[in-house]
């Protein structure tokens, strides 16, 4: 049986969307459909102690063993090709990903499109993170409103001075040095599932931007229509749990015995508010 890509492209951002092109293993055991994917991590792991194909429950159980102690390599043997359509500036977060096997659209080879990321909402600069922006939208006074308006405009500007010096024969790799980041480029974007997996674990943190977390998100909706019990354990063990340093268990036992505070036990503000959020959850 082979599993079936169809429909399986996600529309993100305004412009942007990702498409599950390719995985492998994508032939799959008679009787291990409901694995998919899942199915050839379970193998990988048990040829290493010369093991046999278990039952379906067996092996769901086995790949959350594996994912909870991090045994990592057998998740090596599952690779995905995604096709992306995403903002410049975005693919800049992607490209850091240096694990994954990158084919882009060239501007020395074609003329890109007039497609640009507009945001729907301007956020705020966080005041507690130098890097990042609020999660919340900034005032949208009459006067911001124009100027915003008036910086969107120059996609518009810069496209058709772009497009000007094509058509009177300036060579493409020189024309496209002044488009903006947010012009929308297109790439094929190859990883493995355990690369994959620690891409996601920093690109869809609160701390992480926006718009890459949107990318991200839609990502681990397309493979966890390939290897459900993988995705599954890793929410499970990774997304929807929290770990405590050897510092933070020690107030933690403190706590319960109502014998200390943690005011002043952390180096910096954040690491306290880090805490602080963990508790809660407790």
């Amino acid at each position: 049986m082979i599993i079936n890509l169809e429909n399986s492209e996600i529309k993100v951002l305004d412009k942007g969307f990702v498409r599950l092109v390719d995985c492998m293993p994508r032939l799959i055991p008679s009787g291990s459909e409901k694995l998919r994917c899942d199915y050839a991590i379970a193998e990988a792991a048990r040829v290493s102690y010369g093991g046999e194909t278990k039952s379906e429950q067996e092996n769901i159980r086995l790949v959350r063993y594996l994912l909870k102690n991090k045994h990592t390599s057998p998740f090596e043997m599952v690779k995905f090709k995604f096709h992306l359509k995403l903002p410049i500036f975005v693919q800049r977060q992607l490209i850091r990903h240096r694990t994954a096997n990158v084919n882009e659209i060239s501007g020395r080879y074609t003329q890109l499109n007039d497609e640009f990321y507009e945001p729907a909402v301007l956020r705020a600069q966080s005041k507690s993170n130098k890097q990042g922006s609020s999660s919340e939208p900034i005032e949208m006074t009459d006067e911001l409103i124009e100027y915003y308006d008036k910086y969107m405009k120059t996609n518009d500007e810069i496209y058709k001075l772009y497009n000007t010096l094509v058509e009177n024969g300036v060579a493409k790799e020189l024309a496209r040095i002044c488009l903006p980041q947010n012009i929308y480029t297109e790439l094929y974007w190859c990883m493995d599932l355990h690369n994959l997996l620690h891409f996601l674990d920093l690109r869809k943190s609160p701390h992480a931007q926006y718009e890459i977390r949107e990318y991200a998100n839609a990502l681990e909706t397309l493979i966890g229509d390939v290897c459900p019990i993988t995705v599954a354990a890793y929410r499970e063990y990774f997304v929807d749990s929290v770990t405590f340093s050897k510092k933070e268990l020690k107030l933690v036992k403190s706590y319960m015995n109502n014998t200390e505070s943690h005011i002043g036990m952390f180096p910096t503000k954040r690491e306290e508010n880090e805490f602080i959020e963990k508790m809660k959850l407790l």
